[in-house]
């Protein structure tokens, strides 16, 4: 029997979850097959009208998607936007990039994320083309901000310029803000400039770019995508369309919780339950190391590891440590035991219910492993390079194919001949550093780890509707300089490269093996590194990065897109130099600082760190740093787009 759930697929989503965990009990509890045709979910099975009944009784239960809680407006416009609060860390980007391309900050009154997927669609489809990617800024009357945000740039209602046809935007921010005239904003926008495209110009002598996106097939592409409203001037409203912008950007000021629509999409986030549908195999050995969860995500630290006490009391568990694992809003344990358990009494442990669920109880092995690690069927593993010197729950002791880490992914490399990013790239880089000269600028292009990151930025587009992304540069030597480009960027270990092994790499501190190296094996300690995180390190200024390229008088450094997703903003002083140094990944930093500045989002949680420089005055020397600096933990984070090479 055949059944049709005439629900969109997308609101679907919201109960079967991203993994289909629901879907996987759903068809267990009715006995059906689902599968999904025509944009509809079709059950099969002699239960098939049951099955769809109960999944539209939980559709209609479910919170809302977090981007339909935000504040829209459409102006009279076709299509509505959605506009985004940014968060201290990325108000201080936005300041940045306005400082960096001319402008005073101080102007800023404040700003919104521009987050409009149907322009986003449109704009990826021009992305995939052969080109480069600028940021610019476009100044334009209050009238046209809310046609602009909705519909793009609308080549019917241009006006021709003095050179010639085309949308006209401004590399300095002071000529868009001329250019607003009695208006309050200016947009912040992507451009795609493509290769060998007569359309598009660069006046640089004025500093303009023209995009006449019009195609000789008589369409429109889309090579310029508004990302940001910036707000220059008090904005007072008088058309019903700027009122309707108004209360939107209002409105925004109210907080929108995602905690409701992330309980209806992870699984376990709403009530205890297991880890993977099928727990691991029973070990054949006796065990010190344990994990314990989905428990229940409710309880506080404090109530949650007494629950587990409780739990395991009746079986006179002698447990040494319990540390709280979050995951989203999920939260679970890792156990150190007093003293090992054999394999029988862990299965007796492992079908007892946790307050009336089933929950998974799995045996971490704090020693080498010969399975191939279950997390790289997603593509990566953090632990994979981690001995657990510092943190033992950090490491990961299954097997890591090299191949399957970091495989040899083969690049073009050419010189950059495309005027206007060119001529971008070498503005940025005389910002810090105006003694530069005999630049030389190559593109580089690596179509596996451009899918890597692209794959990446849309599970953070899902994650974080006002992620951000930024250029930044980042300094290193030009034996690792080629790794890089090679294999993207890897976090670094918690264990000191030794120089008996085979794969040892001059000039780098850490080893670049697996845990299961039986060279390198010395622990990775505090020694003016890492402060912020055994991470992968960015700077906006190349003067910052340019000390880490370990050469004299001529340097490279990679111009990278990083994706920070939602970045943890740190400001202020370490509460000793090597607070953070061990961390593995972005946790709350509160414990490591004497001050913070934004609360850290235990929903959500953050993937990267932003650290805010304090400048001479203001840094103190081994706490904290003068210049901004960005941290990633994971490879895909980031990707080398540009080889600068120059003197100074």
């Amino acid at each position: 029997m055949e059944s049709r759930c005439d629900i969109p697929v997308k609101k679907v989503g919201l109960v079967i979850g991203k993994k289909g965990a629901t879907v996987n009990s759903l068809m267990e509890e009715f006995g059906v097959k689902i599968r999904i045709s025509n944009g509809q979910a079709i059950v099969y099975g002699s239960r098939s009208e049951d099955a769809v009944d109960h999944i539209k009784k939980m559709v209609s239960t479910a919170p809302p998607r977090y981007e339909d809680l935000q504040p829209t407006f459409s102006c009279g416009a076709d299509k509505k936007c959605i506009l985004l609060r940014p968060s201290e860390a990325q108000t201080m980007e936005i300041k940045q990039c306005w400082k960096e391309t001319g402008g005073d900050p101080n102007d800023i009154i404040g700003s919104w994320q521009i987050c409009n997927n149907e322009l986003k669609k449109k704009f990826r489809e021009t992305e995939a083309l052969p080109g480069d990617l600028i940021q610019a800024w476009h100044g334009t009357g209050n009238a046209n901000i809310a046609p602009i945000c909705c519909n793009g740039f609308d080549p019917n209602k241009r006006e021709r310029g003095l050179y010639g046809d085309g949308d006209y935007f401004a590399s300095d921010p002071k000529v868009a803000k001329f250019y607003c005239k009695s208006g309050s904003f200016v947009l912040l926008c992507n451009l795609h400039f493509l290769e060998n495209e007569k359309q598009q110009k660069w006046i640089e002598e004025k500093g303009y770019y023209v995009m006449n996106m019009n195609t000789n097939e008589g369409t429109v592409r889309m090579q310029a995508l508004p990302v940001q409203l910036v707000q220059i001037k008090e904005f007072d409203p008088k058309t019903p369309e700027e009122k309707e912008l108004h209360q939107a950007l209002e409105r925004t000021k109210e907080g929108i919780s995602q905690r409701g629509v992330l309980q209806s999409l992870q699984w376990g986030a709403q009530k205890p339950n297991v880890i993977h549908k099928d727990d691991a195999p029973l070990p054949n050995e006796n065990i010190t190391h344990m994990h314990f969860g989905w428990l229940n995500p409710q309880y506080s630290h404090e109530k949650l590891i007494k629950s587990v006490q409780d739990h395991f009391r009746r079986h006179n568990l002698s447990m040494e440590e319990i540390i709280v694992d979050h995951n989203g809003l999920r939260q679970g344990v890792f156990i150190k035991l007093s003293k090992e358990i054999t394999p029988s009494t862990f299965a007796t442990l492992r079908e007892l219910r946790y307050e009336g669920h089933k929950v998974s109880l799995l045996n971490f092995i704090p020693r080498p492993i010969s399975t191939t690690c279950p997390k790289l069927r997603k593509g990566y593993c953090r632990g994979w390079n981690l001995r657990g010197h510092h943190d033992w729950t950090a490491a990961c002791w299954y097997e890591h194919p090299p191949e399957i880490i970091f495989p040899t992914c083969g690049y073009t490399r050419k010189i950059l001949s495309e005027p206007a990013k060119l001529s971008a790239i070498v503005k940025q880089l005389k910002e810090s550093v105006p003694n530069a000269t005999d630049i030389v600028v190559e593109s580089i292009v690596n179509e596996d780890l451009n899918r890597r990151y692209s794959d990446w930025k849309k599970y953070l587009q899902q994650k974080h509707p006002h992620m951000q992304e930024l250029e930044l540069w980042h300094g290193t030597s030009k034996e690792v300089l080629d790794s890089i480009l090679t294999r993207g960027f890897q976090p670094p270990s918690d264990t000191n490269a030794s120089p008996d092994c085979p794969n040892f790499i001059p000039g780098t501190s850490t080893t670049h093996c697996s845990n299961h190296c039986s060279y390198c094996v010395e622990p990775h300690n505090h020694n003016m590194c890492h402060m912020y995180g055994l991470g992968v390190y960015f700077a906006d200024s190349a003067k910052k990065s340019q000390r880490y390229c370990k050469s004299e008088g001529r340097y490279s450094q990679l111009l990278c897109t990083v994706n920070l997703g939602s970045p943890c903003l740190i400001r202020g002083n370490l509460i000793k130099q090597d607070a953070m140094h061990h961390l593995s990944s972005c946790v709350c930093p509160e414990d490591y600082l004497d001050r913070v500045v934004q609360p850290y989002n235990q929903t959500t949680r953050h993937e990267t760190y932003h650290v805010d420089g304090l400048g001479m005055k203001g840094h103190r020397a081994g706490l904290s740093v003068i210049n901004s600096e960005y941290v990633i933990f994971a490879p895909s984070h980031a990707v080398a787009k540009y080889v600068v090479t120059y003197s100074a």
